[in-house]
């Protein structure tokens, strides 16, 4: 069976895999799925160019190719109809009538987009199979950077917070701490959520119920928000982690409604300290739905007998099933550190500084023996209660 490791950067994805023989492979392509090059035209044909020769396109046949400017705008489109991979001629469905710039230069920039996931296209690329024919069972191990470059440009999905009447402001207050005591400009980083809701309940600490919800005021509350976009709710009410009933009731309200996505606090971090256990379950919300879109792409187009595991923040491997968003701030920076310490073993260190300097941050390591995590930490201006490789 075929064993693919693969690791998704912000620019590039980069594959090793293992073939039934023991026999290793690998390729690297854009984490955008595309494959880029440069083109001529061919004086022998008047709607084919030549492509360079390492393109891989006769795997490609039915994608699109664009044909671009000198500032990497699409100028002309269209669909390749045949390839020859011995002299890199290919033919479009249709050509452009003036395809030479006005500079008289006939080289073209080209992109071929087949709508492939990075990692399925890797994999096409080693198996040397085009985009029609059925994957065989493999394994497939990722270690993605999606979630992490969400939360740094704060792509997520539009989130809404649900707490307990009284506290909707909890996480733009915060604690309030000032880690550069001497900075005269404080910039806060930007929510994560646009919109919260107050809940009017309330348990105790020691599990009394002093404020019972109002189900149809919750309905109704529910309703108003679902009216205005929101896709994904993160639910966290004052001793949830604990006494979880309002949270599953809350919770059950919304999947009625059609909400998207539901994420409840007791589910997500059940431990005390609501300001933590809020910006963690609503970071949980915020990044699932992207990840959840894209692992289906790549689910989709494996076969049902493949295994897909993805590396969590903590430097190991789950399945897809275990795998959701606050897991994936560090998966691929995670599996960064975890390799190096295994080379650093291997040449006799038992001490490692690692450098990873990738297209959106550069994430530095230390490993002293053994792999430091951290059970609550902070990234991009968000605390974070789960297990994650100590990473800045």
């Amino acid at each position: 069976m075929w064993q693919f490791w693969i690791d998704v950067g912000g620019t590039f994805t980069d594959c090793l895999a293992l073939d039934p023989l023991g026999v290793q492979h690998k390729t690297k392509v854009l984490s955008s799925g595309l494959v880029k090059g440069q083109a001529s035209l061919d004086v022998a044909e008047s709607n084919g160019l030549l492509l360079e020769s390492d393109a891989g396109l006769q795997f490609w046949v039915g994608a699109t190719l664009r044909i671009l400017d000198h500032e990497g705008n699409a100028k002309h489109e269209s669909r390749i109809i045949a390839y020859e991979s011995k002299s890199g001629w290919s033919e479009l469905e249709s050509f452009p009538s003036a395809p030479v710039p006005a500079s008289g230069a006939k080289q073209f920039s080209y992109e071929i987009d087949h709508g492939i996931p990075a990692p399925i296209l890797a994999i096409r690329r080693i198996l040397k199979l085009g985009p029609s024919t059925p994957l065989p069972r493999c394994q497939v191990h990722l270690g993605t950077t999606r979630g992490t470059n969400a939360l740094l440009t704060r792509s997520g999905a539009r989130t809404a917070f649900v707490t307990t009447r009284g506290f909707g402001d909890l996480l733009l207050i915060g604690d309030q701490a000032r880690p550069h005591l001497f900075e005269l400009t404080i910039r806060k980083p930007e929510a994560l959520f646009e919109n919260s809701i107050e809940i009017d309940e309330r348990i105790l600490a020691d599990g009394t119920v002093e404020v019972e919800p109002s189900l149809p005021v919750v309905r109704e509350q529910l309703l108003a928000l679902k009216s205005t976009g929101i896709a994904s709710l993160a639910v966290c009410l004052m001793h949830g982690f604990r006494f979880p009933r309002h949270e599953r009731l809350v919770g059950e309200i919304a999947r009625e409604l059609g909400f998207p996505d539901v994420r409840l606090s007791s589910d997500v971090a059940p431990l005390i300290k609501i300001l933590a256990r809020g910006e963690t379950t609503v970071l949980d919300a915020y990044l699932s739905p992207v990840l959840d879109n894209y692992l289906d792409q790549i689910e989709r187009s494996l076969s049902s007998e493949s295994s897909l595991q993805l590396m969590t923040s903590a430097g190991g491997l789950v399945h897809r099933d275990r795998f959701s968003g606050k897991d994936s701030v560090l998966s691929g920076p995670a599996g960064g550190i975890v390799g190096a310490a295994r080379v650093a073993e291997q040449a006799g260190y038992h001490r490692a500084l690692t450098f990873d300097m990738g297209g959106t941050s550069t994430d530095v390591g230390r490993y002293d023996g053994e792999i430091e995590l951290e059970f609550e930490s902070r990234k991009s201006g968000v605390r974070i209660m789960t297990p994650m490789v100590a990473i800045e």
